[in-house]
């Protein structure tokens, strides 16, 4: 399958307004551009003040940066080996200047920079995820799908109903918290109302749902932006979990996403990297194609990071992981 993407910059995941979700009290956005006559790259992410470690104050005037959560990736339009190294050196040098330690950054999947690896002083492939080819007519789209997922959505198009739902806030953060419950989710995705409402404002993100008689099924937020959709966060009524809701979900924001001309809807990937890991698994139903999700480090500051982690590590000494930013966990 020929997999392109005209301009990446346009998928919401590049929008100054999503990342604005993820800047909280101690972050602001961090941009830096590099420009040789047509050729730019642009470098982009979440900077924050390092003030403490393992709950040790850190008493220098210290910082990092992340990708907003979800995808991103610096962007360009030359992949020439001589621009991207003038381009990297002059980024490195600018956020030493500032103070930066060290930069983590969640590739998205069709950035063409994973091409090039060697800019990078930490890369690997994290997980993989799975993506719904959206040029396909619904017969095209559906043939993809297994076939107990085609019959478990005939079924439910005799039962549930679907509609968009951006007036069904408060059943959705009552479902959204029983699922978090349900998975035993991070602290992390536990995002409040006012992180739903800002979603819900940006241009391109639409809180879709499956309705059985009058109660909510199930509800998700999908966000669809030029040529990308994606899968974002949803929930799920725990009483119903038989109606199969998640599968008429996801069917009905294929068809809402193809109406709105994109190409390409992305699922995501597992909780876990592993390869049978549930969540994944359900995702593969609707869709045999996968692309590798890359996360990477940018090292500005080596030195000081090590320093860091080793300060995480005298506190946890037995703790195995083996994390970029450990100093973080």
């Amino acid at each position: 399958m020929t997999e392109h993407v005209i301009n990446l910059g346009d998928d919401i995941y590049y929008q100054d307004a999503y990342a604005a979700l993820y800047e909280s009290n101690d972050g602001e956005l961090f941009n830096f551009v590099f420009q040789q006559a047509e050729n730019k790259i642009i470098f982009r992410s979440i900077k924050r003040q390092i003030t403490q470690v393992a709950g040790i104050p850190v008493t220098e005037a210290l910082y990092d940066l992340e990708t907003p959560y979800g995808y991103g990736g610096p962007l360009t339009n030359c992949y020439d080996s001589a621009f991207l190294t003038a381009a990297f050196t002059a980024y490195k040098a600018e956020c030493i200047k500032q103070h930066i330690v060290c930069e983590f950054i969640r590739f998205h999947p069709f950035n063409p920079l994973t091409q090039h690896d060697d800019c990078f002083d930490f890369f690997c492939q994290e997980r993989q995820v799975v993506i719904v080819d959206l040029t396909l007519a619904q017969p095209g789209r559906w043939s993809k799908y297994s076939k107990t997922t085609r019959n478990i959505i005939r079924k439910t198009q005799k039962v549930l109903t679907r509609h968009q739902a951006d007036d069904a806030m408060d059943d959705f953060l009552n479902l959204y918290q029983q699922t978090m419950d349900k998975n035993q989710a991070a602290e992390f995705y536990y995002f409040d109302r006012d992180y739903f409402n800002q979603l819900s404002a940006i241009p391109g993100v639409e809180l879709l749902a499956v309705k059985l008689a009058d109660e909510h099924v199930s509800m998700g937020f999908f966000m669809q932006t030029g040529e990308l959709a994606h899968y974002h966060l949803s929930a799920n009524n725990s009483a119903l979990l038989r109606e199969n809701g998640n599968y008429a979900l996801l069917d009905f924001a294929f068809e809402r996403a193809q109406q709105n001309g994109c190409k390409w809807m992305m699922l995501g990937g597992g909780r876990t990297s592993a390869s049978d890991d549930s969540l994944f698994k359900f995702k593969t139903k609707f869709s045999d194609h996968i692309k590798p999700f890359y996360i990477a480090g940018l090292d500005f500051m080596p030195e000081k990071r090590a320093e860091l982690n080793k300060l995480w590590l005298l506190k946890h000494k037995d703790d195995p992981r083996k994390m970029f930013q450990l100093y973080r966990a």
